[in-house]
């Protein structure tokens, strides 16, 4: 880290004194002093984790995230489903039956350090934040308290009255995958199937053609391709 970067604790302070909740807080200046490449944050809903806090400039954190929910399965995932931290130094020394799919999927891809931690109310699991890096690496203690320190102050953003500002609409916290939600309902619609059904296929199509999800979805919803598979 710099030696004129910001510490984390500052960062919340000065998020926390704007009063506008995560929208004050910034993933770049986060990652930053953490020494790590990038951050997101994911809430837990019905179809897996809903990615609400990124930078836009990180695209392989974005990429890494929207392949987890594709996949179904990935340590920003087991974070959030178990409660407990997922701490992966190297994901190219993770034995290949622990998430099959994904070490395939971004075996010559970035990241190689993937660090994510729950964000806990108690028992209630909301979901998780995750840090990754470009070159593996255990986390130093230090940045491993500042990692668990961010999700504690991200959490109690979410859930106390600062929160607010997130959840409601003068400024919304922006959802990554809107257009995923807006294609599975199209696909609701046009096949007459579940909203659970329509989303298993979309995640179907966007891996068996090797296409990031993101992409499939803004073609259901445009009608700009050829998706037989998916569409009567």
């Amino acid at each position: 880290m710099p030696p004129d970067a910001p510490d984390i604790p500052a960062l919340l302070a000065a998020a926390t004194h704007a009063g506008q909740g995560l929208n004050a807080l910034s993933p770049a200046s986060c990652a930053l002093a953490l020494g790590l490449d990038g951050l997101t944050l994911g809430l837990l809903n019905t179809s897996g984790l809903e990615l609400v806090w990124y930078d836009a400039a990180d695209t392989a954190g974005i990429a890494f995230e929207d392949l987890q929910y594709t996949l179904g399965q990935g340590p920003t995932l087991d974070a959030a489903r178990t409660g407990e931290p997922v701490l992966v130094p190297d994901l190219h020394t993770v034995p290949e039956d622990r998430w099959p799919a994904l070490l395939s999927a971004t075996r010559d891809q970035p990241p190689r350090a993937v660090h994510a931690v729950p964000l806990n109310l108690g028992a209630v699991r909301l979901g998780a934040l995750t840090g990754h890096r470009s070159t593996p690496g255990p986390l130093t203690r230090p940045q491993m308290s500042g990692l668990l320190a961010l999700a504690e102050g991200a959490t109690a953003m979410l859930t106390t009255p600062q929160g607010i500002h997130d959840m409601g609409s003068d400024q919304p916290l922006s959802l990554h995958r809107a257009v995923v939600h807006q294609a599975t309902g199209a696909l609701t619609v046009l096949l007459g199937i579940p909203l659970d059904q329509a989303l298993i296929r979309l995640r179907a199509y966007a891996f068996t053609h090797n296409r990031p999800l993101h992409d499939v979805a803004h073609d259901v919803v445009h009608r700009h391709a050829d998706l037989d598979n998916l569409l009567p």
